[in-house]
């Protein structure tokens, strides 16, 4: 092989060596055209509209994103709290009417149920009579009364809690 590669004319090798860097010449010159179409790409990336700076964009959206996560906070706080008065606030209701004394006809007495979401209110029964109307007001606590339920109270208790 070492034969073959003496036996070539020189003046064959330097054209072919001459071949060669004309191809890389070339190659450097599309590269460095390549090279500059990216820097010019990238200067008008960051060079922003108006004369901003990319850098000055990125860092007011930043303080954008701060004040955004300092709202969020504010409001998450006051959600909590909105949710937290709620669980004390009467958010079931029933109504029953019924008939308490069968001389009068007609269903005129009625339980009433108030509670929260955890089962504590109040229950109120307007016991109408021919004499007048008696309302009574019974305590809940966690879904039972310290004082004995009628009936209606109790059915109105378990309705007003299954809700």
């Amino acid at each position: 092989m070492l034969d073959a590669i003496r036996e070539i004319d020189p003046l064959y090798m330097m054209m072919g060596l001459a071949g060669i860097c004309i191809v890389l010449f070339l190659l450097i010159v599309a590269l460095l055209v390549k090279v500059g179409q990216l820097k010019k790409r990238y200067e008008n990336f960051m060079s922003g509209s108006n004369g901003k700076s990319m850098e000055g964009i990125i860092l007011e959206n930043f303080d954008v994103m701060n004040d955004i996560v300092r709202e969020q906070r504010r409001i998450d706080h006051e959600m909590n709290k909105v949710q937290r008065e709620y669980s004390r606030t009467f958010s079931k209701m029933k109504v029953y009417k019924y008939n308490a004394f069968p001389d009068m006809g007609g269903d005129t007495s009625f339980v009433i149920a108030l509670l929260d979401e955890n089962n504590n209110g109040t229950l109120l029964n307007g016991m109408n009579a021919q004499n007048g109307t008696y309302m009574y007001a019974k305590e809940i606590v966690n879904g039972s009364s310290q004082i004995a339920l009628s009936e209606e109270e109790i059915y109105t208790l378990q309705e007003c809690m299954n809700q």
